[in-house]
């Protein structure tokens, strides 16, 4: 049974063939969304390139929440249905997950994944959860649960980008305010994104009475971790202190003792500094009474930009059970 295993994010949709739930060696592609009309336009790109006219069924990761029938992406304007799906991949099923439900479901292949340890020496103490969660275009989390019972285990999805963003401090109550003008309010993916990014920026050099000289997230992020620009690495800082605490917050609610696993692009432009800078793992561990619990969590940087598509194919593994 060949199938097509598929992330749809907002700026980049990766795709690679499955073949009875192992994603192919060398079948992962990547395509800028920006360059097609629709996602069917993607599928039917990679498909031709790969010389597949069909495949018998397809796994769909998408940043929403999804239905049964498809669904509308959060930032971008596509709309994904199992018929268009299904009529472009000539496939007879289509299944639609989260794509963070589907780095939930890679989290029970992590030995397969190229991963980063944050904090060396720090193994699991007993079995548990594992939480992945992670900046790229939104922010978004969720937990791979073990069974106590003998069964699957399971994943647990939600919608973390949309809590409200903790802060502390008057600085960062200043920050509160430029995020949630003309919102009402300041979300967690307001902060942590590549656009949150540079709305941090923008934020420190209206505080430093300077203005902005860079135009891009991407931008703050390189010259943050090159140390090359004050505004953009104060503006790093900020990013990976928020990014710290979010991520203790979620690793309360959860308990992952098997790890937890930070993913998306902007968090990995970070990864020197989130390695050799303690702002995050302090921020992390900050937490009052529970600062000494917190170090029982093991936390790792995932590397691999295909960690969704192996999560699609560990879904349709246990889905064809």
């Amino acid at each position: 049974m060949l199938a097509l295993a598929c992330d749809i994010g907002g700026t980049n949709t990766r795709l690679g063939l499955v073949r009875d739930g192992i994603l192919l060696p060398g079948s992962a592609g990547s395509y800028a969304n920006d360059h097609f009309e629709d996602f069917y336009a993607v599928a039917a790109t990679y498909l031709r390139g790969r010389g597949e006219n069909r495949v018998d069924s397809v796994c769909i990761a998408l940043a929403a929440v999804a239905t049964a029938e498809g669904a509308t992406l959060t930032n971008r304007d596509w709309t994904i249905r199992r018929d268009r799906v299904a009529e472009t991949c000539g496939a007879d099923r289509v299944d639609f997950i989260n794509d963070f439900e589907a780095l939930g479901y890679a989290m029970g292949q992590v030995e397969k994944l190229e991963t980063q340890c944050l904090t060396p020496g720090r193994a699991p103490r007993q079995p548990g959860p594992r939480l992945v969660l992670g900046a790229g275009t939104g922010f978004n989390a969720s937990a791979w649960c073990p069974s106590r019972f003998g069964g699957a285990p399971h994943v647990v999805a939600a919608e973390c980008g949309h809590m409200t963003l903790p802060l502390a401090g008057a600085a960062e109550f200043s920050l509160q305010g430029a995020l949630s003008a003309g919102r009402g309010r300041a979300s967690v993916e307001r902060a942590l994104s590549g656009r949150g990014l540079f709305e941090i920026y923008q934020w420190q050099c209206a505080e430093a009475g300077r203005a902005p000289c860079v135009a891009t997230a991407a931008e703050v992020s390189r010259l943050a971790v090159a140390r090359a620009d004050r505004d953009c690495e104060q503006a790093g800082h900020t990013f990976m202190r928020l990014l710290g605490r979010v991520c203790g917050d979620l690793a309360l609610a959860y308990l992952p003792f098997s790890g937890v696993y930070l993913s998306g692009g902007v968090s990995r432009a970070f990864a020197g500094p989130l390695v050799q800078d303690p702002t995050f793992l302090d921020a992390f561990r900050a937490k009052g009474r529970q600062t000494d619990f917190m170090e029982r969590f093991p936390v790792h940087l995932l590397l691999d930009d295909r960690t969704a598509l192996q999560g699609c194919a560990e879904w349709l593994r246990l889905s064809s059970g």
